[in-house]
Protein backbone atom coordinates (compact mmCIF):
# COMPACT_ATOMS: atom_id res chain seq x y z
CA UNK A 1 0.00 0.00 0.00
CA UNK A 2 2.77 2.21 1.25
CA UNK A 3 5.03 1.63 -2.42
CA UNK A 4 1.48 2.12 -4.46
CA UNK A 5 1.12 5.14 -2.95
CA UNK A 6 4.63 6.43 -3.36
CA UNK A 7 4.55 5.33 -6.77
CA UNK A 8 1.22 7.52 -7.93
CA UNK A 9 2.92 10.27 -5.72
CA UNK A 10 6.31 10.25 -8.37
CA UNK A 11 4.42 10.17 -11.09
CA UNK A 12 2.10 12.92 -9.66
CA UNK A 13 5.41 15.13 -9.48
CA UNK A 14 6.62 13.80 -12.75
CA UNK A 15 3.38 15.19 -14.42
CA UNK A 16 3.32 18.36 -12.60
CA UNK A 17 6.76 18.78 -13.82
CA UNK A 18 6.42 17.84 -17.32
CA UNK A 19 3.51 20.48 -17.39
CA UNK A 20 4.85 23.21 -16.00
CA UNK A 21 5.56 25.40 -18.82
CA UNK A 22 9.40 26.35 -19.71
CA UNK A 23 8.34 30.09 -20.53
CA UNK A 24 6.65 32.38 -18.46
CA UNK A 25 4.66 35.52 -18.32
CA UNK A 26 3.50 38.50 -16.34
CA UNK A 27 1.68 41.71 -16.69
CA UNK A 28 3.57 44.59 -14.96
CA UNK A 29 5.31 47.75 -14.77
CA UNK A 30 8.44 48.62 -12.97
CA UNK A 31 6.21 48.48 -9.79
CA UNK A 32 4.04 45.99 -9.32
CA UNK A 33 2.50 42.92 -10.85
CA UNK A 34 -1.14 42.84 -12.40
CA UNK A 35 -3.61 40.10 -11.63
CA UNK A 36 -6.68 39.41 -9.41
CA UNK A 37 -4.86 40.89 -6.68
CA UNK A 38 -3.63 43.77 -7.83
CA UNK A 39 -6.02 45.81 -10.08
CA UNK A 40 -5.09 47.21 -13.43
CA UNK A 41 -6.24 50.76 -13.57
CA UNK A 42 -6.89 53.38 -16.65
CA UNK A 43 -3.89 55.61 -14.74
CA UNK A 44 -1.12 53.09 -15.31
CA UNK A 45 1.35 54.56 -17.23
CA UNK A 46 1.97 52.64 -20.69
CA UNK A 47 5.12 53.53 -21.36
CA UNK A 48 6.10 50.80 -18.42
CA UNK A 49 3.03 48.18 -18.58
CA UNK A 50 4.44 45.35 -20.69
CA UNK A 51 4.09 42.00 -21.10
CA UNK A 52 7.15 40.10 -19.55
CA UNK A 53 8.50 36.74 -19.91
CA UNK A 54 9.98 35.93 -16.16
CA UNK A 55 11.04 32.50 -17.44
CA UNK A 56 12.54 30.93 -20.30
CA UNK A 57 13.35 33.38 -23.15
CA UNK A 58 12.13 34.76 -26.32
CA UNK A 59 14.45 33.03 -28.93
CA UNK A 60 13.36 29.71 -27.88
CA UNK A 61 9.08 30.75 -29.12
CA UNK A 62 8.72 29.66 -32.70
CA UNK A 63 5.51 30.61 -32.70
CA UNK A 64 3.32 33.18 -30.05
CA UNK A 65 -0.72 33.51 -30.18
CA UNK A 66 -2.00 35.82 -27.45
CA UNK A 67 -6.31 36.46 -27.21
CA UNK A 68 -7.54 39.50 -24.92
CA UNK A 69 -10.36 38.94 -23.97
CA UNK A 70 -13.35 41.05 -22.07
CA UNK A 71 -16.33 39.51 -23.81
CA UNK A 72 -17.38 38.59 -27.28
CA UNK A 73 -18.19 41.96 -28.37
CA UNK A 74 -14.13 42.56 -27.39
CA UNK A 75 -11.45 40.04 -28.07
CA UNK A 76 -8.65 40.69 -30.05
CA UNK A 77 -5.74 38.12 -31.40
CA UNK A 78 -2.23 38.86 -31.93
CA UNK A 79 0.31 36.77 -33.41
CA UNK A 80 3.52 38.51 -33.24
CA UNK A 81 5.03 39.04 -29.57
CA UNK A 82 6.57 42.31 -30.86
CA UNK A 83 3.21 43.70 -32.02
CA UNK A 84 1.74 42.86 -28.45
CA UNK A 85 4.41 44.50 -27.02
CA UNK A 86 4.55 48.10 -28.79
CA UNK A 87 0.29 47.76 -28.69
CA UNK A 88 -0.90 50.83 -26.14
CA UNK A 89 -2.69 48.63 -24.08
CA UNK A 90 -4.06 50.99 -21.44
CA UNK A 91 -5.16 53.66 -24.77
CA UNK A 92 -7.39 51.06 -25.88
CA UNK A 93 -8.80 50.08 -22.99
CA UNK A 94 -9.81 53.67 -22.35
CA UNK A 95 -10.96 53.90 -25.27
CA UNK A 96 -13.26 51.45 -25.30
CA UNK A 97 -14.40 52.36 -21.84
CA UNK A 98 -13.18 48.86 -20.26
CA UNK A 99 -12.47 50.24 -16.98
CA UNK A 100 -16.35 51.45 -16.44
CA UNK A 101 -17.85 48.63 -18.39
CA UNK A 102 -15.89 45.71 -16.81
CA UNK A 103 -14.10 44.11 -13.91
CA UNK A 104 -11.56 41.75 -15.49
CA UNK A 105 -9.73 41.15 -18.32
CA UNK A 106 -8.31 37.48 -19.55
CA UNK A 107 -5.14 36.85 -21.46
CA UNK A 108 -4.82 33.52 -22.79
CA UNK A 109 -1.61 32.78 -24.09
CA UNK A 110 -0.04 29.89 -26.54
CA UNK A 111 3.34 29.90 -27.59
CA UNK A 112 5.08 26.70 -29.75
CA UNK A 113 8.61 26.34 -28.84
CA UNK A 114 11.46 25.82 -31.05
CA UNK A 115 11.50 21.50 -30.35
CA UNK A 116 7.59 21.65 -31.26
CA UNK A 117 5.99 21.60 -27.95
CA UNK A 118 3.25 23.81 -27.08
CA UNK A 119 2.58 25.60 -23.78
CA UNK A 120 -0.34 27.68 -22.64
CA UNK A 121 -0.70 30.27 -19.73
CA UNK A 122 -4.02 32.22 -18.61
CA UNK A 123 -3.61 35.26 -17.17
CA UNK A 124 -6.58 37.49 -15.32
CA UNK A 125 -6.17 40.58 -14.52
CA UNK A 126 -9.00 43.01 -12.40
CA UNK A 127 -9.53 45.99 -13.84
CA UNK A 128 -10.28 49.41 -10.99
CA UNK A 129 -11.72 52.60 -12.30
CA UNK A 130 -9.87 55.48 -11.17
CA UNK A 131 -10.49 59.43 -10.90
CA UNK A 132 -8.06 61.35 -13.06
CA UNK A 133 -7.21 63.90 -10.94
CA UNK A 134 -5.50 61.46 -8.60
CA UNK A 135 -2.95 61.06 -11.45
CA UNK A 136 -0.23 62.56 -9.57
CA UNK A 137 3.75 61.26 -9.88
CA UNK A 138 6.56 61.02 -7.18
CA UNK A 139 7.52 64.11 -7.96
CA UNK A 140 4.51 66.03 -7.44
CA UNK A 141 3.54 66.92 -11.14
CA UNK A 142 0.59 65.67 -13.20
CA UNK A 143 0.86 63.02 -15.13
CA UNK A 144 -0.14 63.49 -18.75
CA UNK A 145 -3.92 62.60 -19.60
CA UNK A 146 -3.53 61.63 -22.93
CA UNK A 147 -0.84 59.00 -25.37
CA UNK A 148 1.34 60.72 -27.69
CA UNK A 149 1.37 59.45 -31.35
CA UNK A 150 4.26 60.20 -33.56
CA UNK A 151 3.34 60.93 -37.53
CA UNK A 152 5.27 61.72 -40.68
CA UNK A 153 3.96 63.50 -43.45
CA UNK A 154 4.63 64.50 -46.92
CA UNK A 155 2.83 67.78 -47.76
CA UNK A 156 2.53 70.25 -51.16
CA UNK A 157 0.60 72.59 -49.30
CA UNK A 158 2.13 76.11 -47.76
CA UNK A 159 3.99 76.93 -44.94
CA UNK A 160 2.00 79.83 -43.36
CA UNK A 161 4.85 79.98 -40.77
CA UNK A 162 1.58 80.47 -38.42
CA UNK A 163 2.46 79.34 -34.77
CA UNK A 164 -0.82 78.01 -34.20
CA UNK A 165 0.03 74.76 -35.50
CA UNK A 166 -3.48 73.84 -36.71
CA UNK A 167 -3.15 76.46 -39.23
CA UNK A 168 0.58 76.09 -40.00
CA UNK A 169 -0.43 74.56 -43.56
CA UNK A 170 -2.64 76.65 -45.70
CA UNK A 171 -5.10 75.74 -48.99
CA UNK A 172 -2.38 76.90 -51.53
CA UNK A 173 0.21 75.04 -53.73
CA UNK A 174 3.60 74.51 -52.71
CA UNK A 175 6.91 72.55 -53.46
CA UNK A 176 7.05 69.07 -51.37
CA UNK A 177 7.84 69.51 -48.14
CA UNK A 178 8.57 66.87 -45.03
CA UNK A 179 8.25 66.55 -41.63
CA UNK A 180 7.10 64.78 -38.09
CA UNK A 181 4.56 65.76 -35.48
CA UNK A 182 3.54 64.60 -32.55
CA UNK A 183 -0.74 64.36 -31.91
CA UNK A 184 -2.12 63.63 -28.71
CA UNK A 185 -5.00 61.26 -28.14
CA UNK A 186 -6.85 61.25 -25.04
CA UNK A 187 -6.64 58.85 -22.32
CA UNK A 188 -11.05 59.13 -22.64
CA UNK A 189 -10.73 58.36 -26.59
CA UNK A 190 -13.91 56.38 -28.29
CA UNK A 191 -12.91 54.26 -31.08
CA UNK A 192 -13.29 56.07 -34.31
CA UNK A 193 -13.90 59.55 -32.88
CA UNK A 194 -11.92 62.58 -33.76
CA UNK A 195 -12.59 64.30 -30.40
CA UNK A 196 -12.66 68.16 -30.68
CA UNK A 197 -13.54 71.06 -28.66
CA UNK A 198 -17.32 72.05 -29.19
CA UNK A 199 -19.32 75.17 -29.08
CA UNK A 200 -22.08 73.12 -28.32
CA UNK A 201 -20.53 71.90 -25.69
CA UNK A 202 -19.47 75.39 -24.47
CA UNK A 203 -15.90 74.24 -25.45
CA UNK A 204 -13.66 77.29 -26.80
CA UNK A 205 -10.14 75.82 -26.45
CA UNK A 206 -8.33 72.77 -27.48
CA UNK A 207 -7.67 70.22 -23.92
CA UNK A 208 -5.14 67.35 -24.38
CA UNK A 209 -7.03 65.52 -21.68
CA UNK A 210 -10.43 65.36 -23.68
CA UNK A 211 -9.38 66.73 -27.15
CA UNK A 212 -7.00 64.82 -29.90
CA UNK A 213 -4.61 67.91 -30.54
CA UNK A 214 -0.94 68.56 -32.25
CA UNK A 215 1.90 68.87 -29.82
CA UNK A 216 4.15 69.71 -32.04
CA UNK A 217 5.82 69.93 -35.55
CA UNK A 218 9.27 69.84 -36.93
CA UNK A 219 10.28 70.04 -40.66
CA UNK A 220 12.68 68.10 -41.95
CA UNK A 221 14.73 67.99 -45.10
CA UNK A 222 14.50 65.20 -47.38
CA UNK A 223 17.45 63.24 -46.79
CA UNK A 224 16.84 63.33 -42.82
CA UNK A 225 13.21 62.59 -43.22
CA UNK A 226 13.64 59.19 -45.11
CA UNK A 227 16.99 58.40 -43.68
CA UNK A 228 15.20 58.75 -39.97
CA UNK A 229 12.09 57.18 -41.51
CA UNK A 230 14.09 54.00 -42.15
CA UNK A 231 15.94 54.00 -39.31
CA UNK A 232 12.49 53.89 -37.49
CA UNK A 233 10.87 51.73 -40.04
CA UNK A 234 14.14 48.83 -38.68
CA UNK A 235 12.88 48.76 -35.44
CA UNK A 236 9.29 48.59 -35.65
CA UNK A 237 8.55 45.64 -37.30
CA UNK A 238 9.46 46.91 -40.67
CA UNK A 239 5.35 48.16 -41.39
CA UNK A 240 4.53 51.13 -42.23
CA UNK A 241 1.28 52.54 -43.98
CA UNK A 242 0.23 55.70 -45.98
CA UNK A 243 -2.66 58.07 -45.79
CA UNK A 244 -4.21 60.11 -48.58
CA UNK A 245 -6.60 62.06 -47.19
CA UNK A 246 -10.09 63.61 -49.47
CA UNK A 247 -11.72 66.79 -50.33
CA UNK A 248 -12.59 69.61 -47.54
CA UNK A 249 -9.20 68.52 -45.24
CA UNK A 250 -7.58 70.35 -43.61
CA UNK A 251 -3.34 69.61 -42.81
CA UNK A 252 -4.63 69.26 -39.00
CA UNK A 253 -7.41 67.13 -39.95
CA UNK A 254 -5.71 65.31 -42.06
CA UNK A 255 -3.05 64.68 -39.22
CA UNK A 256 -5.63 64.05 -36.61
CA UNK A 257 -7.11 60.97 -38.44
CA UNK A 258 -3.58 59.46 -39.54
CA UNK A 259 -3.23 59.58 -35.77
CA UNK A 260 -6.60 57.90 -35.15
CA UNK A 261 -6.28 55.38 -37.46
CA UNK A 262 -2.79 54.41 -35.62
CA UNK A 263 -3.97 54.51 -32.47
CA UNK A 264 -7.52 53.09 -33.25
CA UNK A 265 -5.97 49.67 -35.56
CA UNK A 266 -2.55 49.51 -33.01
CA UNK A 267 -0.62 49.70 -35.72
CA UNK A 268 3.07 49.54 -34.33
CA UNK A 269 5.01 50.85 -37.76
CA UNK A 270 5.37 53.66 -39.24
CA UNK A 271 2.63 55.70 -39.92
CA UNK A 272 2.94 58.41 -42.95
CA UNK A 273 0.12 60.81 -44.53
CA UNK A 274 0.44 62.87 -47.55
CA UNK A 275 -1.62 65.87 -47.44
CA UNK A 276 -2.56 67.73 -50.61
CA UNK A 277 -3.80 71.60 -50.68
CA UNK A 278 -7.65 70.50 -49.94
CA UNK A 279 -9.22 74.07 -49.47
CA UNK A 280 -11.01 72.64 -45.82
CA UNK A 281 -14.32 73.81 -47.60
CA UNK A 282 -17.23 72.44 -48.04
CA UNK A 283 -17.88 75.42 -50.95
CA UNK A 284 -14.43 74.53 -52.78
CA UNK A 285 -15.06 71.20 -54.25
CA UNK A 286 -13.99 72.19 -57.43
CA UNK A 287 -10.77 73.64 -56.28
CA UNK A 288 -10.01 70.75 -54.63
CA UNK A 289 -10.50 68.97 -57.62
CA UNK A 290 -7.92 70.77 -59.49
CA UNK A 291 -5.82 70.65 -56.56
CA UNK A 292 -5.74 66.87 -56.49
CA UNK A 293 -4.96 66.53 -60.18
CA UNK A 294 -2.03 69.26 -59.82
CA UNK A 295 -0.27 67.26 -56.72
CA UNK A 296 -0.47 63.79 -58.52
CA UNK A 297 2.89 64.47 -60.30
CA UNK A 298 4.08 65.17 -56.29
CA UNK A 299 2.64 62.62 -54.98
CA UNK A 300 4.23 60.06 -57.87
CA UNK A 301 7.62 61.34 -56.81
CA UNK A 302 6.73 60.85 -53.37
CA UNK A 303 5.40 57.15 -53.67
CA UNK A 304 8.79 56.35 -55.40
CA UNK A 305 11.27 57.91 -52.78
CA UNK A 306 8.55 56.42 -49.94
CA UNK A 307 9.05 52.93 -51.50
CA UNK A 308 12.96 52.85 -52.00
CA UNK A 309 14.14 54.53 -49.64
CA UNK A 310 12.38 53.03 -46.15
CA UNK A 311 13.77 49.32 -46.87
CA UNK A 312 10.04 48.16 -45.39
CA UNK A 313 9.09 44.89 -45.68
CA UNK A 314 5.36 45.22 -45.62
CA UNK A 315 3.40 48.59 -46.94
CA UNK A 316 0.21 49.30 -46.91
CA UNK A 317 -1.38 52.69 -49.14
CA UNK A 318 -4.87 53.75 -47.76
CA UNK A 319 -6.52 56.93 -49.83
CA UNK A 320 -10.34 58.19 -49.19
CA UNK A 321 -12.49 59.76 -51.37
CA UNK A 322 -10.67 62.46 -53.58
CA UNK A 323 -7.58 61.29 -52.75
CA UNK A 324 -8.13 58.32 -54.48
CA UNK A 325 -7.98 60.26 -57.54
CA UNK A 326 -3.95 61.06 -56.92
CA UNK A 327 -3.14 57.88 -55.14
CA UNK A 328 -4.57 55.64 -58.20
CA UNK A 329 -3.10 57.60 -60.98
CA UNK A 330 0.23 58.37 -59.20
CA UNK A 331 0.79 54.54 -58.60
CA UNK A 332 -0.58 53.63 -62.35
CA UNK A 333 2.18 56.69 -63.91
CA UNK A 334 4.69 54.95 -61.01
CA UNK A 335 4.55 51.26 -62.21
CA UNK A 336 4.41 52.58 -66.29
CA UNK A 337 8.02 54.10 -65.22
CA UNK A 338 9.53 51.52 -62.59
CA UNK A 339 7.42 48.33 -62.54
CA UNK A 340 10.02 46.73 -60.18
CA UNK A 341 8.44 48.72 -57.28
CA UNK A 342 4.94 46.61 -57.33
CA UNK A 343 7.34 44.49 -54.95
CA UNK A 344 7.28 46.92 -51.95
CA UNK A 345 3.68 46.84 -51.83
CA UNK A 346 1.65 44.75 -49.79
CA UNK A 347 -1.76 46.54 -49.65
CA UNK A 348 -4.07 48.85 -51.48
CA UNK A 349 -6.67 50.02 -50.10
CA UNK A 350 -9.23 52.13 -51.87
CA UNK A 351 -11.94 53.92 -49.39
CA UNK A 352 -15.41 55.18 -50.73
CA UNK A 353 -13.24 56.64 -53.59
CA UNK A 354 -14.83 59.78 -55.41
CA UNK A 355 -14.03 58.68 -58.80
CA UNK A 356 -16.31 57.82 -61.60
CA UNK A 357 -17.39 54.31 -61.49
CA UNK A 358 -17.27 53.98 -65.27
CA UNK A 359 -13.91 55.56 -65.86
CA UNK A 360 -12.43 53.21 -62.86
CA UNK A 361 -13.78 49.56 -63.98
CA UNK A 362 -12.80 50.31 -67.52
CA UNK A 363 -9.47 52.33 -67.31
CA UNK A 364 -8.52 52.63 -63.32
CA UNK A 365 -8.99 49.67 -62.07
CA UNK A 366 -7.93 47.22 -64.54
CA UNK A 367 -4.35 49.59 -65.25
CA UNK A 368 -4.11 48.97 -61.33
CA UNK A 369 -4.67 45.15 -60.85
CA UNK A 370 -2.49 44.22 -64.16
CA UNK A 371 0.38 46.73 -63.69
CA UNK A 372 0.49 46.61 -59.06
CA UNK A 373 -0.76 42.52 -59.15
CA UNK A 374 -0.89 43.51 -55.32
CA UNK A 375 -4.29 43.01 -52.92
CA UNK A 376 -6.93 45.47 -53.55
CA UNK A 377 -9.36 46.35 -51.53
CA UNK A 378 -12.43 48.51 -52.50
CA UNK A 379 -14.70 49.70 -49.25
CA UNK A 380 -18.32 50.94 -50.83
CA UNK A 381 -21.76 52.12 -49.10
CA UNK A 382 -24.75 53.02 -50.47
CA UNK A 383 -25.59 55.76 -47.17
CA UNK A 384 -22.94 57.67 -48.37
CA UNK A 385 -24.21 61.02 -49.06
CA UNK A 386 -21.15 62.75 -49.71
CA UNK A 387 -20.83 60.35 -53.30
CA UNK A 388 -24.53 60.71 -54.24
CA UNK A 389 -23.66 64.65 -53.60
CA UNK A 390 -20.72 64.35 -56.25
CA UNK A 391 -22.63 61.97 -58.21
CA UNK A 392 -25.29 64.88 -58.53
CA UNK A 393 -22.59 67.05 -59.22
CA UNK A 394 -20.75 64.73 -62.03
CA UNK A 395 -24.09 63.17 -63.50
CA UNK A 396 -22.47 59.65 -63.29
CA UNK A 397 -22.64 57.21 -60.60
CA UNK A 398 -18.93 57.27 -58.04
CA UNK A 399 -17.29 54.07 -57.92
CA UNK A 400 -17.39 54.64 -53.96
CA UNK A 401 -21.13 53.90 -53.83
CA UNK A 402 -23.03 49.72 -53.20
CA UNK A 403 -26.23 49.18 -54.03
CA UNK A 404 -27.66 48.39 -57.88
CA UNK A 405 -24.14 50.31 -59.79
CA UNK A 406 -21.81 48.49 -56.84
CA UNK A 407 -18.22 47.94 -59.39
CA UNK A 408 -17.07 44.72 -58.67
CA UNK A 409 -13.77 43.33 -61.01
CA UNK A 410 -11.75 40.32 -60.55
CA UNK A 411 -8.81 41.28 -59.23
CA UNK A 412 -10.32 44.07 -56.46
CA UNK A 413 -12.27 42.61 -53.20
CA UNK A 414 -15.34 44.67 -53.24
CA UNK A 415 -16.47 45.05 -49.48
CA UNK A 416 -20.11 46.74 -48.86
CA UNK A 417 -20.16 49.08 -45.75
CA UNK A 418 -23.73 50.14 -46.33
CA UNK A 419 -25.82 50.27 -42.55
CA UNK A 420 -22.91 50.70 -40.58
CA UNK A 421 -22.21 54.29 -40.65
CA UNK A 422 -25.15 56.53 -38.67
CA UNK A 423 -23.39 60.00 -38.75
CA UNK A 424 -24.40 63.10 -40.53
CA UNK A 425 -22.44 61.99 -44.15
CA UNK A 426 -21.57 58.43 -43.48
CA UNK A 427 -18.96 59.30 -45.74
CA UNK A 428 -15.14 58.59 -43.38
CA UNK A 429 -17.13 54.93 -42.35
CA UNK A 430 -13.71 53.44 -42.91
CA UNK A 431 -12.30 54.97 -39.39
CA UNK A 432 -15.27 56.07 -37.87
CA UNK A 433 -17.14 52.79 -37.56
CA UNK A 434 -16.19 49.41 -35.22
CA UNK A 435 -16.76 47.27 -38.08
CA UNK A 436 -14.95 48.63 -40.06
CA UNK A 437 -12.15 49.44 -38.06
CA UNK A 438 -11.61 45.62 -37.18
CA UNK A 439 -12.03 44.10 -40.67
CA UNK A 440 -9.30 46.54 -41.49
CA UNK A 441 -7.04 45.33 -38.67
CA UNK A 442 -8.02 41.90 -39.47
CA UNK A 443 -6.89 42.70 -42.95
CA UNK A 444 -3.40 44.40 -42.00
CA UNK A 445 -2.44 42.21 -38.91
CA UNK A 446 -3.15 38.72 -40.59
CA UNK A 447 -3.76 39.11 -44.20
CA UNK A 448 -6.58 37.26 -44.48
CA UNK A 449 -8.22 37.75 -47.79
CA UNK A 450 -12.16 38.71 -47.57
CA UNK A 451 -13.46 35.04 -47.61
CA UNK A 452 -11.63 34.33 -44.85
CA UNK A 453 -12.09 37.17 -42.40
CA UNK A 454 -15.17 36.71 -39.93
CA UNK A 455 -16.56 40.05 -40.00
CA UNK A 456 -17.40 39.72 -43.83
CA UNK A 457 -20.31 37.61 -45.44
CA UNK A 458 -20.73 36.73 -48.79
CA UNK A 459 -22.53 38.29 -51.60
CA UNK A 460 -23.60 36.72 -55.09
CA UNK A 461 -25.72 38.81 -57.07
CA UNK A 462 -26.72 39.17 -60.83
CA UNK A 463 -23.13 36.67 -61.35
CA UNK A 464 -21.08 39.51 -59.09
CA UNK A 465 -19.51 38.30 -56.30
CA UNK A 466 -18.23 40.77 -53.85
CA UNK A 467 -18.26 41.04 -49.90
CA UNK A 468 -20.68 42.30 -46.98
CA UNK A 469 -19.56 43.30 -43.38
CA UNK A 470 -22.19 41.16 -41.26
CA UNK A 471 -24.73 42.58 -39.40
CA UNK A 472 -24.97 42.76 -35.63
CA UNK A 473 -21.13 43.07 -34.88
CA UNK A 474 -21.15 46.45 -34.00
Amino acid sequence: MKTGFLLLFFIFCSLTQAQKNQVVFELSDNSKTYNLNNCLTNLVDDATLQLKITEGTESIIQSFKILVFLDDNFNLTFTDYNQFKQTQLIGLLNGNNAFQNFTSITFTIDVTLQNQQTETQVIKVCLQQEAVQEMMVSSGNTKKEFIEIPVSFATDRNDTKNSDLNERFGGKRSELQYGRIVVSIPYTHTLGEIERPSYWRLEFSEDPSKHIMMQSLKKQNKDDFFKQMKERIAKNGKSTFLFVHGYNVSFADAAFRTAQITFDLRFSGESVFYSWPSQGSTTSYTVDEANIEWSTYNMKNFLKDYLTKTEAKNIYLVAHSMGNRGLTKALIELMNEQPELKSKITEIILAAPDIDADVFKRDIGPKMISKIGKPITLYVSSDDLALLASKKVHGNHRAGEAGAQIVVLKGIETIDASGQDSSFLSHSYFATTSNLIKDIFDLMKSGKRATDRETLERVSKANLQYWKVKKGQE
